[in-house]
């Protein structure tokens, strides 16, 4: 493309040029030809920006194609024939290609480090995380009986504190406090490092390689750390659970405090005997599991083998050790074991209280029974009692389900790890090429941005009745276009495409940054500036403009502000890395790699820093290169290109001023002439977020219902409808993942916007924000729960005969996600929500069941399979309600409220004609 602007030039000055003018005009200054390299320029720089805004996949061979036809275009003008534009553009190629060889032989030959190694150096990362996190996981349980659940009074109640009781559970809340941060530390550590590794699996699924594991083994190993990762963060999640449950509005006055200290005393310590066994339980299935992650590091070989210590024959055998022959058995037995243990103790416990049924307290068939109706001789205390019991049963329940999908995910991971140790996977090596359809697939992403598979909404298996998908398996409908019935019609949609790609954000940063590097590069074009554009060396201006223009303000002050450092720390570099040798030759190459090895080091440990460290870098080597280069090649040669010679004491604040202009311009045309700031794309990202986690939340009801009611097909058959809703609701939770990441990534920019008006409500946001993380987290882990229905149909028919007593038509869910969408479009748009606005409150699983299927919950089927995972959702479910309260809460008070009623006095509690004022909005019939 840089060959073809600068022979088009050429052209251009031959035909404007008189046969017999002078050299100097000949090969001077020809207007045709700087127009032609302008052109040029500006067509190069909208396409490549618009790439690197929409495949952010390729910003670096886009900065690097951003260099090579800035500098190309900017000295195009001055060749004055094709042969001078050959051998410019030739030298120019080979002065890139030359540097990208080195690189690539260091890549490969001085301390190579592949992909694969990469990957498993993460997957070692996060299997000895998995180990940390579950030893803070057993202190946290320990640190239950501080919480909440376990006494809810309040702090400072005068009715039942004493001063120096006040001040101990003011230190027992702060211990609960410390152990829940730190088990959130380590939960989050765990997900970051899981998103990482599925980074890293991308790239060494692809790569060719000589070694053990294949890529199928690569991918299994990643789907087994897949599904340990999911439940292992879910453990996190307790802590809030159990604030939750001491802070729901519907817990009876008994439960709260009000009681007899007599009667308090006596739940605090029957909860205290709960936690010390589970306590123990937790301790040696834990301490089984850490030794199961350390045999599958030994198999796997990522760890060496640890010397084998000689048996006592006396003592007889020993159980089996990491690393040795049978573990995996043993891991099995003792899960059994713990299984057993958990639900004897668990029956025997909820027997000595009267409590029959886990969920007898919290559906609705019971508790909508009139009074007359309940059990007689039930008291207010005991009901009291009864729903505190249940709910903090409920959170064994929860615990123990989400430890026991922890080790069995592990024992998985122990098996497969086996198999690849006895198959001979590990006895030699051998070279190992990724498959066509990694490749296919990886060239389609390429070009696509994401993987398109379109399919039609009825799905007709051979031998079913066709099943009707909904409208969301369709693409998304167009509100101005009716569906396309003829053959111009559809190439119509073909052509609307072209408009509305003209229209997309990417193009507009494109337009942006080829306006911003020609408002300077028009310099070069002009016959009087154009000296001095190459005699200073204008050209890097426009290269920090291009590589450090962002489409938000936020990050571009941050950015101007990193350049600025970086690049001036870069000089200070150079005259160091210069002067402190005596400008001894010898002693600069010396001293050269060095520095580079500092500002690489801060590149590898802050990714997110790369474009100001590699602005310093680069000024430190074009700095220390040009005075180098002179030395070599003589002062003639140096300025043959009119570039005069300055010594170093020049050129390096000559250097940094180009470099400080152009990040000033770069800043000038993102705030020019519409800024668009963090705030503005934080709160679209937040409304998206919203109606993505609505398309979740629906996909993930109707996963569970296809699996439950067994109505969803074969899930390995990749046309049945459950296997392409299982991969929909993937998708879905990837893209609200990667808004999270998006969103707290514009929370941390929004400081350094300039602050015009009032402040920006960040308490709020990064509220928000929490809270649909949370949503994500219990749905995430319902849809995870929901996977072990038909395994447990095959093994038992409870779950079959829950599906039957299960009312199909009373579906809060879907409240809930029509809620979610309100939500969004209210925020997306700017516009307040609608009157009496409320979240459900009857979104539990249980509820759902006909007033006959009461006894299916009863306690004496508690190993029946899928019993637990019934629990865990109604857990989940009850926390997404919650959570769904807050965000409510939360957009009403950055949107506001339609409410035109008029009060006078007490605006939150005033009756108005429509309801009961701004506090609690209930239409009055």
């Amino acid at each position: 493309m840089v060959y073809l602007g600068i022979w088009a030039g050429v052209k251009a000055r031959q035909h404007t040029t008189p046969s017999d003018a002078p050299l100097s005009v000949a090969h001077g200054y020809n207007s045709s030809a700087s127009v032609v390299n302008a052109i040029f320029l500006m067509v190069n720089m909208f396409g490549i920006n618009t790439l690197r805004a929409s495949r952010v996949s390729l910003k670096i061979p886009a900065i690097h194609y951003t260099i090579f036809t800035l500098v190309g275009f900017t000295y195009g003008p001055q060749q004055a024939t094709v042969e001078h534009a050959r051998r410019f553009t030739k030298e120019l190629l080979y002065a890139f290609l030359t540097g990208q060889a080195i690189s690539t032989g260091v890549a490969l030959l001085i301390i190579p480090v592949s992909s694969r190694k990469v990957f498993f150096g993460g997957v070692i990362g996060f299997l000895q995380s998995c180990r940390g996190l579950l030893k803070t996981q057993l202190v946290f349980v320990r640190a239950l009986e501080h919480s909440k659940m376990c006494d809810p009074r309040p702090t400072g109640d005068p009715t039942t504190d004493t001063a120096d009781e006040d001040r101990i559970r003011a230190d027992q809340r702060a211990i609960f406090n410390k152990k829940l941060i730190a088990l959130k530390k380590a939960s989050t550590g765990i997900l970051l490092q899981g998103a990482k590794i599925r980074d890293d699996v991308i790239f060494a699924k692809r790569e060719t390689a000589y070694g053990n594991l294949t890529e199928t083994d690569i991918h299994h190993i990643y789907q087994f750390l897949r599904e340990i990762m999911i439940p292992i963060s879910g453990l996190s999640t307790i802590g809030d659970i159990a604030e939750r449950t001491s802070q729901e509005k519907n817990l009876p006055n008994s439960a709260t405090g009000i009681n007899l200290e007599g009667t308090f005393q006596d739940e605090r310590k029957e909860w205290l005997e709960m936690i010390n066994t589970v306590h123990g339980s937790f301790d040696n299935m834990i301490q089984v599991l850490d030794e199961s992650i350390l045999h599958i590091l030994i198999s796997l070989r990522f760890m060496p083998s640890p010397a084998t210590k000689l048996e006592d024959v006396e003592k007889g055998p020993a159980d089996p050790r990491p690393g040795q022959t049978g573990f995996g058995d043993f891991l099995q037995q003792k899960i059994e074991e713990f299984r057993e243990q958990r639900s004897t103790h668990l029956r025997l416990w909820a027997e000595e209280r009267g409590l029959s049924s886990v969920f007898q307290t919290t559906t609705k068939n019971y508790t909508s029974l009139p009074t007359e109706a309940k059990p007689k001789g039930l008291s207010a205390e005991a009901t009291a009692r009864e729903v505190l019991a249940s709910k903090r049963l409920h959170v064994i329940l929860y615990m123990e389900y989400l430890l026991y999908s922890v080790s069995m995910a592990v024992l998985k991971l122990v098996r497969f790890a086996e198999t690849k140790s006895s198959d001979g996977t590990f006895d030699k090596k051998r070279i190992i090429v990724p498959k066509l359809k990694t490749l296919v697939k990886w060239v389609r992403g390429l070009i696509n941005g994401e993987d398109t598979d379109p399919t039609a909404n009825v799905d007709t298996s051979a031998g079913v009745e066709p099943v009707y998908l909904g409208d969301s398996f369709q693409a998304p409908r167009d509100p101005e276009h009716l569906p396309a019935k003829t053959r111009w019609q559809v190439i119509g949609n073909y052509i609307r495409v072209i408009p509305r790609f003209l229209g997309s954000d990417s193009v507009r940063f494109g337009v942006r940054v080829t306006i911003a590097v020609m408002s300077i590069a028009v310099m070069c074009y002009v016959k009087q500036t154009h000296r001095f554009f190459v005699r200073q060396r204008v050209v890097w201006c426009l290269i920090m403009i291009a590589i450090g223009m962002n489409p938000s303000s936020g990050s571009a002050v941050f950015i101007l502000v990193g350049n600025l450092v970086v690049t001036f720390t870069g000089m200070i570099g150079a005259y160091i890395n210069w002067y402190i040798v005596d400008q001894k030759t010898a002693g600069v190459i010396v001293l050269f790699p060095f520095f580079l090895m500092f500002y690489f080091y801060f590149v590898a440990k802050f990714p997110r820093f790369l474009i100001p460290i590699v602005a310093g870098c680069l000024t430190h080597v074009l700095i220390i290169g040009y005075e180098l280069q002179v030395r070599v090649i003589g002062l003639e040669a140096a300025t043959a290109t009119g570039q005069p010679y300055y010594p170093i004491y020049k050129l390096a604040p000559y250097r940094l001023l180009t470099v400080g202009a152009g990040v000033v311009v770069a800043y000038i045309w993102t705030i020019f002439p519409v800024p668009i700031t963090e705030a503005s794309v934080l709160r679209r990202d937040l409304g998206g977020s919203l109606f993505m986690l609505a398309k979740y939340l629906s996909s993930v009801t109707a996963t569970v219902d296809l699996r439950l009611g067994d109505e969803g097909g074969d899930a390995s058959v990749a046309s049945s409808p459950l296997r392409r809703l299982e991969k929909m609701m993937r998708e879905f939770l990837e893209k609200e993942v990667v808004l999270l990441n998006s969103m707290r990534q514009n929370l941390a920019f929004v400081p350094w916007e300039p602050k015009v008006g009032g402040d920006f409500p960040t308490k709020i946001y990064t509220v928000l924000v929490e809270e649909v993380q949370n949503v994500t987290n219990y749905l995430t882990i319902i849809a995870y729960a929901s996977e072990s229905f038909p395994t447990s149909r095959a093994k038992s028919p409870w779950l079959a005969q829950f599906a039957s007593h299960r009312s199909s038509s009373d579906h809060e869910s879907h409240k809930v996600t029509t809620l979610l969408a309100l939500l969004s479009a209210s925020l997306a748009n700017g516009q307040a929500l609608p009157p009496y606005l409320q979240a459900p409150t009857g979104f539990r699983i249980s509820d759902e069941l006909t007033s006959d299927g009461g006894t299916v919950l009863d306690l004496r089927n508690l190993n029946e399979p899928g019993f637990r995972a019934i629990a865990v959702i109604e857990v989940a479910q009850r926390c997404v309600v919650g959570s769904s309260e807050r965000i409510v809460d939360l957009v009403r008070e950055l949107v506001g409220e339609l409410d035109f009623s008029h009060s006078v006095g007490n605006p939150s509690g005033s009756s108005t004609l429509l309801g009961n004022g701004a506090g609690g909005k209930e239409r009055v019939d």
